[in-house]
């Protein structure tokens, strides 16, 4: 059986219970290095008495001598080693046992004291320590069998002293023995409690690893359906470029000027473009906070605008202001391109997009309505399912209603639809306001 440490197992993981192991500790060896020297110093100077059994604690020696080693206990543990300074306190605790108890002979009650030192110190210190001061207690209790008080051991007592001596020289060692099978017992479950915790950190740490990936996988599909709109957008914009180019070679100073000028003014109405692509690819998603919908919705439109082709209206009803609420921003703006993007890809043809918000019910809502084909109710019962598509193979993942109803439910929201075959689809998303405390309010 190997040596084992409790103490030193502890003190390696840094689990909450040393700090209050290593409180009881400090405080206990230091208080009882106080009293130890105080009352070794009173007993000796007013009792007058070293180390006799008419005393209590058989005078000043036991107290003088374990004093020193309670303080050694003590200094350990100013320097952090919480091991040493166990070890030390309980050998402070045998010598004072042993010592106070020798003058009384075998039959001193506090020799009993030693059977749960010698469980405590085989289960905390380890076997090896453990059983050293055990069996150290052991051959000082045989030693006490040969003192008497005041004379010798009579001899109609001394067979009944020795019957009692090793019958509790038995049960120390007993004890011991119990405390270095504890030992073993507590060490090894508090060694499979640490791995399975340290399994259980790994495991959290790459599923958020994963859950990060997830989430940029997520924008995937959205980011390369914006980059196919906006790379129509910016063809149409290079043509208007190239025409002003071309009439600014042939024309004199001040409509060169002119053109250059429109030049800059177009190239400005296409940053936001690169910028909205730019944020979408990032892959970090931001922080929670009080988010104003209504403001929210009003820049995306004018990007949104931007990048719909000219076939499609988009239209809104937005008002000034709404309550906030407690939502992710740039998860928000995520949310609609998705939803603005597969309304864009529902119509064919001439149609339009509406997009409106309000409050209710210490709700703030917002809508995105098209006039697209509509779905089946089979199809709405599974459009919000993880690679579920009505889109041909090769032209869509299903993945991007998986981000916006994720991003829902991480905003403590609910996401209803609306659609009929023919009648075009409404997505409502809701999100619980904000109270005056920033505290997000129940339905």
């Amino acid at each position: 059986m190997t040596q084992e440490s409790l103490f030193g197992f502890l003190t390696s993981t840094r689990l909450p219970i040393v700090s209050s192991l290593s409180t009881i500790i400090r405080w206990l060896s230091l208080g009882m290095a106080v009293a130890s020297g105080a009352y070794g110093v009173t007993c000796l100077f007013r009792a007058g008495g070293l180390w006799t059994a008419d005393l209590p604690w058989s005078g000043a020696l036991p107290s003088l001598v374990a004093a020193p080693v309670f303080f050694v206990a003590w200094t350990h543990w100013l320097h952090k080693r919480l091991q040493r300074a166990a070890t030390w306190l309980f050998v402070a605790l045998f010598v004072f046992s042993i010592l106070a108890n020798l003058p009384r002979g075998g039959f001193s009650p506090a020799w009993y004291l030693h059977p749960v030192l010698s469980l405590l110190a085989t289960i905390c210190l380890g076997v090896i320590p453990g059983l050293t001061m055990t069996l150290t207690a052991v051959t000082a209790l045989l030693l006490g069998a040969v003192f008497w008080p005041g004379e010798s051991v009579p001899d109609v007592v001394l067979p009944e002293l020795w019957v009692h001596v090793t019958s509790l020289a038995a049960v120390v060692l007993a004890s011991a023995l119990a405390g270095a099978i504890a030992n073993r017992l507590l060490f090894m479950a508090l060694v499979t409690a640490e791995s399975q915790r340290r399994k259980n950190f790994e495991s959290s740490r790459a599923l958020r690893h994963r859950e990060k990936l997830l989430r940029h996988a997520l924008r995937v599909e959205t980011i390369g359906d914006l980059a196919g709109m906006v790379c129509h957008q910016l063809r149409n914009t290079f043509q208007v470029l190239m025409g002003h180019v071309t009439m600014g070679e042939i024309a004199n100073d001040a409509e060169r000027m002119r053109r250059l000028a429109m030049i800059e003014e177009t190239l400005e109405q296409t940053r936001p473009l690169l910028d909205q692509l730019m944020s979408m690819a990032h892959p970090e998603e931001g922080t929670t906070e009080a988010c104003d919908i209504a403001a929210a919705m009003r820049q995306f439109t004018d990007q949104a605008r931007r990048v719909l082709p000219g076939t499609i209206a988009l239209r809104t009803e937005i008002p000034e202001q709404l309550p906030p609420v407690l939502l992710n921003a740039r998860g928000l703006v995520h949310a609609l391109w998705n939803l603005v993007i597969n309304a864009r890809q529902a119509i064919q043809g001439d149609g339009s997009i509406t997009m409106r918000c309000g409050e209710d019910r210490h709700q703030v809502w917002l809508e995105v309505q098209d006039t697209g084909g509509g779905m089946t109710q089979e199809v709405q019962e599974r459009i919000f399912d993880p690679y579920f598509t009505t889109k041909p193979p090769g032209q869509g993942t299903g993945l991007g209603l998986t981000a916006v109803a994720r991003f829902v439910r991480g905003s403590n929201g609910l996401i209803q639809v609306d659609s009929q075959v023919g009648r075009g689809t409404t997505f409502r998303l809701r999100f619980p306001q904000m109270d005056t405390a920033g505290r997000v309010r129940s339905a």
